[in-house]
């Protein structure tokens, strides 16, 4: 009796959990712990499998063994019993079914004799899938399997349970004999099914006859391939009856491998004797066979003489992997439930990927699908967070129009209030930046900045029949065009990129919304590119309606446009009297600051002071191997010429200039002034150019605080104190002009006291142009993405539901007939969500299985 009771217990419950896994189809899915006998053809495969089980299995000339054959072998003190069985695992196209049927074959056998015969029937089942199991139920219908139809080798399994006294509590699967001299094909398949039991964790019980060198068995060979360290393998060496006694060479080498000296292996190698021929014709039995194996190996040498008894004899070998089977089953159940869990929510996760069967009505459900698509547009069009938070669209767009209103206020006019290059400050960029603070500025250099003089040759090659003293119409225009000659490209640009950033989000849309389903989503894609183009052309032609607009100089926001000249014309005259920071020194070379309201000279001993104001650039002291300023000169005209070189150390008040432009706010004089009183001249502005330079000769108090501010802001080495009496004779001046009837004034309107200019023609022409475009590019920066806005995004999100409505015909006759075509769900869709769908069932139900076993 090859049995330890004291073990069986445990095993048997083990084993027996095991093959119910198996039967739900587990082993698909998981690694469950299994006994794989693998051998070369004639290698006395057969005679292990009977020794261990105690059956008869078929034997024929050549290959016997033609689908993977299971037994299941449990202790129990009542009589014997067998019971056949056919696992379908795959169908008769060799794919793998949905579901594992496990079913009984036949009812349960009490006789021995009886299993042989039907365990050839069950096998040509398995080879006619083609044919109901219950037509080989008769005794004769065996001979089925040899028609020309039955498959040569299957994947399904036929499956022995037995039961009784005299069996210990194993399981393990008997695979078809590796065969060497047969059809290539025939060679391959037998291979690919042995290779695809023994990988993984499965126990590999390879039969290795003795009759035959161990490197030449191909089974071998197989078993070192899947378990390169020896790990899982176990030798079984059979028909050691062959050795004759003169082979003593043999019988020494194969001793070796017994006692681990040769071709190792972690759990070792164990040496069977069974009945040969003429024993099993005489009908020997299982305990006799078993007698006789013990008395061989104790009666011939050299296995008598072995230092491992324990390695030699079929009662042995079961006992030791029985134990060892068992004990790797109760070392991995525990992880089955872990694996079992994060397989289920990998299948519920990839089936959340794919569309839901279709269960109602195809017409409405293809209006849902595009009713629900239209509107998850029609959201990220808006930016609505509320439905779903899908706000990437709208951020894109922002960041394209913010990019755009960088490349107009980038075009500003590079206008440089001084005479030329050589007489300029070095650092011009307050001139040209587009902005005060946002550090977008033109490019300078590369003779892109326009100074004075470069303006009185545009004005003078401009002149046709206009009196002395006027500027030429033509002379602004074509300035404020070349300005806005780079505006159609931004534009354009501005167009494309946000066409290019739709185009993508709804093409992520309907691959999102519509993949399941290829018909649909391909007349959806197509429907919503037509659309985008169509939209496009419209958008197309108001962008350029704009543009066109733009071409011609006009404006009815006078205040702005007149408050924008008035603080760019005194912006350049405070350069013209050197009131503004112009640097020309050298960057490497740190020098002192000094105070924002005096000038020093080079020899000046005075300290300087700090610089009131800490966001205002601190002046810096002139070089001292620069020329200095010059005096003033008059002209032949009688004017007074400013320096064209500039003293260092007034803060500049063009980002003051700047941002009082970009502010939409006035003061309420000037909102009370009509538009109708600065056209005739009798609004405040009109005042101020009129009479700011000629103050009224009864009000000496006014004319001597100007003078004495101005010479406030020219003296040197300018201490705390003296900012403090310059801030006191402005209030003083601005109130005494307010008495004159000057009222609202501003220190910014005290640059247009500066005496007349030689460039003064050419100051008022670039004041009015750099003005004009503060008006011109703020109207620019709003049309375009608005016109993107509305005849691009919303008018597409609106059209879109009617158009896929009018396309897919939905409201036609046939409409049901036509959304079913489009639903029509791909094949590649379909199988996969079965498979998926089986998986999940096949799991759920191995993880009931695990719950009630108490795991």
């Amino acid at each position: 009796m090859i049995l330890d009771s004291g073990y069986s217990k445990s095993s048997k419950e083990l084993i027996g959990f095991v093959g119910q896994l198996r039967a739900l189809g587990a082993h698909i899915d998981l690694e469950l712990p299994r006994i794989v006998v693998i051998g070369n053809q004639s290698a006395g495969k057969s005679s292990l499998v009977e020794a261990i089980s105690g059956i008869s299995v078929p034997r024929d000339a050549g290959t016997c063994t033609r689908c993977p054959m299971e037994c299941r072998l449990s202790h129990s003190s009542g009589e014997w019993s067998c019971q056949v069985k056919i696992r379908y695992e795959y169908g008769g196209d060799g794919k793998r079914l949905e579901e594992v049927q496990e079913v009984d074959f036949g009812p349960r056998i009490t006789d021995k004799g009886q299993v042989e015969n039907v365990l050839r029937r069950a096998q040509a089942a398995v080879l006619r899938p083609d044919l109901p199991m219950e037509s080989f139920l008769d005794p004769d219908a065996r001979s089925k399997s040899k028609s020309k139809k039955a498959h040569r080798f299957s994947k399904n399994v036929v499956c022995v349970e037995l039961t009784g006294p005299e069996l210990a509590d194993l399981s393990f699967v008997d695979l078809p004999g590796i065969v060497q001299n047969a059809e290539s094909d025939v060679v391959q398949l037998v291979e690919d099914m042995v290779d695809s039991y023994i990988h993984g964790n499965s126990l590999i019980l390879v039969a290795l006859p003795m009759s035959d060198d161990i490197e030449n068995q191909k089974a071998a060979r197989l078993a070192r391939l899947a378990d390169q360290q020896g790990l899982r393998t176990i030798g079984v060496l059979t028909k050691p009856d062959t050795l004759t006694a003169g082979s003593t060479k043999a019988r020494g080498m194969w001793l070796d491998v017994i006692e681990g000296r040769r071709h190792p292996l972690l759990h070792g190698y164990y040496c069977t004797r069974q009945p040969d021929d003429d024993e099993r014709a005489r009908g020997v039995s299982g305990a006799a066979a078993r007698e006789a194996e013990l008395k061989f190996f104790k009666a011939t040498s050299p296995w008598a003489g072995s230092q491992h008894p324990q390695r030699f004899g079929t009662a042995c070998l079961v006992q030791s992997i029985s134990k060892l089977l068992t004990q790797i089953i109760r070392e991995s159940l525990p992880a089955l439930l872990a694996q079992v869990a994060a397989q289920l929510e990998e299948c519920s996760a990839h089936l959340a990927t794919l569309p839901p069967p279709l269960t109602t009505e195809p017409s409405t459900f293809v209006l849902a699908l595009v009713t629900g698509f239209a509107g998850e547009l029609a959201a990220r069009v808006t930016g609505a967070p509320a439905q779903g938070g899908h706000t990437e669209l709208v951020q894109g767009v922002r960041q394209t129009y913010e990019a755009f209103k960088g490349a107009i206020r980038a075009s500003a006019p590079p206008f440089v209030p001084y005479p030329d290059e050589g007489r300029a400050p070095r650092d011009v960029s307050e001139y040209t930046r587009a902005a005060p603070g946002d550090g977008v500025r033109q490019k300078v250099g590369g003779g892109n900045v326009v100074y004075l003089e470069d303006v009185r040759r545009h004005i003078k090659t401009s002149v046709t029949r206009e009196l002395p003293g006027n500027v030429p119409y033509s002379a602004k225009l074509s300035l404020i065009q070349t300005f806005q000659r780079g505006w159609e490209d931004a534009a354009l640009e501005c167009f494309s990129d946000v066409q290019t950033v739709f185009k993508a989000a709804v093409t992520d849309m309907v691959r999102a919304d519509f993949d399941g389903y290829g018909n649909l989503k391909g007349i959806v894609g197509a429907v919503a590119m037509e659309l985008i183009g169509s939209c496009a052309e419209t958008t197309l032609a108001q962008i350029r309606a704009i543009l066109t607009l733009e071409t011609s100089p006009f404006t009815q926001n006078g205040h702005y446009l007149s408050d924008c000249r008035d603080k760019w014309l005194g912006k350049y005259k405070d350069a013209r009297a050197g009131k503004s920071v112009a640097e020309r020194v050298t960057p490497s070379a740190p020098l002192p600051v000094l105070a924002p309201t005096g000038v020093a000279s080079p020899s000046s001993k005075v300290p300087p002071a700090r610089n009131s104001n800490p966001h205002k650039r601190p002046a810096v002291q002139r070089r001292t191997d620069e020329t200095p300023p010059a005096k003033k000169q008059k002209t032949a005209g009688g004017r007074t010429n400013a320096s064209s070189s500039v003293q260092a150390g007034q803060t500049s008040r063009g980002d003051e200039c700047e941002q009082s432009c970009s502010e939409d706010s006035q003061s309420s004089s000037e909102e009370d002034t009509s538009a109708d009183e600065r056209a005739s001249g009798t609004g405040r502005k009109s005042r101020v150019d009129q009479g700011l330079a000629r103050p009224h000769a009864s009000k000496p108090h006014a004319s001597s605080s100007l003078r004495e501010l101005g010479s406030s802001q020219r003296c040197l080495g300018a201490q705390p104190a003296d900012e403090a009496r310059k801030d006191e004779l402005l209030k003083e001046a601005l109130g005494a002009l307010a008495k004159l009837g000057y009222a609202g004034l501003t220190e910014h309107d005290l640059g247009k006291l500066n005496a007349a200019d030689e460039y003064e023609e050419e100051l008022q022409l670039m004041a009015e142009v750099r003005a004009y475009f503060q008006v011109a590019y703020k109207r620019i920066i709003d049309y375009v993405p608005l016109t993107i806005d509305h005849n691009l995004l919303y008018a597409f999100s609106t059209r879109l539901h009617e158009r896929l409505f009018e396309r897919l015909g939905l409201g036609t006759a046939n409409a049901a007939e036509r959304c079913k075509g489009y639903v029509a769900e791909d094949p590649t869709v379909v199988a996969t969500r079965d498979e998926l769908m089986s998986k999940k069932r096949r799991l759920e139900n191995v993880q009931r299985a695990l719950y009630n076993f108490g795991l």
